[in-house]
């Protein structure tokens, strides 16, 4: 997607413009912070405090307010990190800072039967 597309995108709605930023932060989340990706940022932040919210507080969804605020802030937090020269671990998903450490883990498939494995050979000579 070209920047030119990205001037133009119009999201259907506050939960829309809130998927396409999270999208948007996780592409250049990675990136040497640099003083065109500092405004770009800044930007995308007023885009929620401004635009945002106030979409979400007019289609009437309180629980959105407060994750367009808490995205804001995250995306602030990004840039102090950034700005200390630190390394940032970390993906925005469901409009929050998920640490690349907090993967989803999945249980292992108990086997039933005590934990024996039935061998195919051995059931097949009774």
């Amino acid at each position: 997607m070209t920047t030119e597309d990205e001037r133009y995108y119009q999201p259907t709605d506050s939960k829309d413009a809130m998927r396409y930023v999270e999208k948007l932060f996780n592409r250049y989340k990675d990136a040497p912070l640099t003083d065109a990706l500092l405004k770009y940022n800044q930007k995308l932040v007023f885009y929620l405090r401004q635009s945002v919210i106030a979409t979400a507080k007019e289609e009437g969804v309180p629980e959105r307010v407060k994750s367009a605020q808490r995205m804001a802030d995250a995306m602030d937090e990004w840039v102090r990190i950034k700005a200390l020269g630190k390394p940032f671990h970390g993906t925005m998903r469901h409009f929050k800072i998920v640490s690349d450490q907090q993967h989803v883990k999945f249980k292992a498939r108990r086997q039933k039967g005590g934990g024996r494995q039935v061998n195919m050979r051995k059931s097949m000579h009774h």
